[in-house]
């Protein structure tokens, strides 16, 4: 792609460390603009606009790399959805939506698609019950669909993780925490930052990593949970369920692990654990006592 040769000749100083930046930079918004119904020709089109503009079609071209006889119509594409617009005539020259506007146009185009959506799947008679249990294929599609039920939470989300996935996922646990949302981590692993009430501990994760593969169990409000491999590959597998017996088995597998860090690591288990209960009234100490 030309503009991104250009770097070098309009900044003779600039290092090919920096110009590599640059190039890794450009690919990773052509690729996202992609996402977002774009094709790669037309994110290069948007893209040379931002650097040169305004500009007339040849120009573009040239500075893009898009051949002449497919410039127009993807400048006419683009003219037509908002994000370019054209001013003159003789001859005819395009200016870019401006990124900040970019951003807005996408979140109001894709907020209206969802809702009409919603609307209208809405209005299938669905049973839910063939939802009830969920495979998620890859690492990537384990961290939306984490971050989807954390941004859902009403009321509480207990999580044992990894520090990986748990930085990966921490805006949104920050969040969750200031909307109220009675937020119980725990990790084997060292963590740099604790969100809510969180128990570690403090092992090195590379020496972990050597006898352990990462997992992950989350459950939010007693009414979903997320668990399985959390390896950083397409070839991760993982679930999502709403079924009972499994959410119970995940609350329980965290409630164990809070429960042996307490006797190893000296601190009384059972105010945490009364978080993560269902039923936060019973008193285990005394029905075992009995």
């Amino acid at each position: 792609m030309v503009l991104f040769q250009n770097i070098l000749v309009t900044h003779k100083g600039v290092t090919l460390k920096l110009n590599n930046e640059f190039f890794s930079i450009m690919s990773k918004l052509i690729e996202l603009l992609q996402h977002f119904g774009l094709s790669a020709n037309a994110a290069k089109a948007y893209l040379a606009l931002l650097k040169y503009s305004p500009a007339t079609g040849y120009e573009i071209s040239s500075q893009s790399g898009i051949p002449r006889s497919a410039i127009y119509s993807i400048l006419n594409r683009l003219e037509t959805i908002g994000i370019v617009n054209s001013v003159g005539e003789s001859p005819k020259k395009f200016i870019p939506l401006a990124p900040s506007s970019l951003l807005e146009h996408f979140d109001h185009s894709h907020q209206d698609r969802l809702d009409d959506l919603k609307e209208t799947i809405g209005k299938i008679d669905i049973d839910d019950d063939a939802f009830d249990f969920w495979h998620l294929h890859g690492y990537r599609n384990l961290i939306l669909k984490m971050r989807e039920n954390i941004n859902n939470a009403k009321d509480k989300i207990f999580l044992s993780g990894w520090p990986r996935e748990i930085k990966a996922i921490e805006k949104d646990l920050n969040a969750a925490k200031k909307r109220g949302i009675d937020i119980t981590l725990f990790s084997f692993c060292s963590l740099h930052k604790q969100i809510g009430k969180t128990i570690s501990y403090e092992l090195d994760e590379e020496k972990l990593r050597k006898i352990w593969t990462p997992k992950i169990i989350l459950v939010v409000d007693h009414s979903s949970t997320i668990m399985g491999s959390a390896r950083e590959t397409d070839e991760s597998r993982s679930i999502y369920t709403k079924n009972e017996a499994i959410i119970e088995i995940a609350a329980n597998h965290i409630i164990l692990d809070i429960t042996l860090a307490g006797q190893r690591l000296g601190f009384d288990p059972n105010p945490i654990v009364k978080r993560i209960m269902k039923r936060p009234d019973l008193d285990l100490d005394r029905l075992i006592n009995s």
